[in-house]
């Protein structure tokens, strides 16, 4: 299985190999996503359009293995689904959204189009931009995203995540959106209080 590190660059290769580990990808009966872990005990959050009315899933590692998912529970405003794994694995550290630059560097590391594990690089466009929510929550970038994407990391250059990647615009170029991180903690936590009775992040 190999990194596409798709015009990433060596000042991120370094970042990537540090996070990878705590991407995953998921592959449902009626299509494909990307999702993240979230704790040591194998909670992951993805989109939840990407886990919507499907009736059966499966969640492939970076290590190539492939796991039995459990939906946990799901926000439908954000977007939002949380998962579980059996297993130990690393996680991915959450960044401020609050603390984001316009034009800083970031890496999406997701599934586009089938191809596993792939690394686009691009920059923050603009933040708090409208979702088709019409909440302000959303980071605008212009690192490629395409199908398949939905629900991967976006991180920036201290390796935590400031996104989740939701949505591009059709007929344009470059016009990519993720869930500022902000918005995921506090809705991954309303989630894991309505249903665990406990916070995760």
């Amino acid at each position: 299985m190999n990194l596409l590190k798709a015009s990433a660059g060596e000042d991120f290769s370094g970042i990537i190999d540090d996070v990878i580990n705590s991407v995953v990808i998921i592959v449902t009966d009626s299509g494909q996503g990307t999702g993240f872990i979230i704790s040591n005990d194998g909670y992951v959050v993805t989109n939840y359009h990407v886990m919507e009315n499907v009736e059966s899933a499966g969640i492939y590692t970076y290590d190539g293995e492939m796991h039995q998912v459990s939906l946990i529970g799901y926000d439908q405003t954000f977007d939002i689904a949380l998962l579980k794994i059996e297993g130990s694995y690393d996680k991915l550290r959450f960044g401020d959204s609050d603390d984001i630059q316009i034009t800083e560097s970031v890496i999406a590391i997701g599934n586009p189009l089938g191809l596993r594990f792939s690394a686009t690089k691009g920059i923050i466009s603009a933040v708090h931009r409208k979702g088709i929510n019409n909440l302000p929550a959303y980071i605008q970038t212009d690192a490629a995203l395409n199908e398949g994407n939905s629900g991967g990391p976006l991180i920036n250059k201290k390796g935590k995540v400031i996104g989740i990647n939701n949505f591009k615009v059709s007929g344009g170029e470059s016009l990519g959106f993720a869930l500022e991180s902000n918005y995921i903690k506090s809705t991954v936590n309303e989630i894991a209080v309505e249903v665990l009775e406990e916070t995760l992040l």
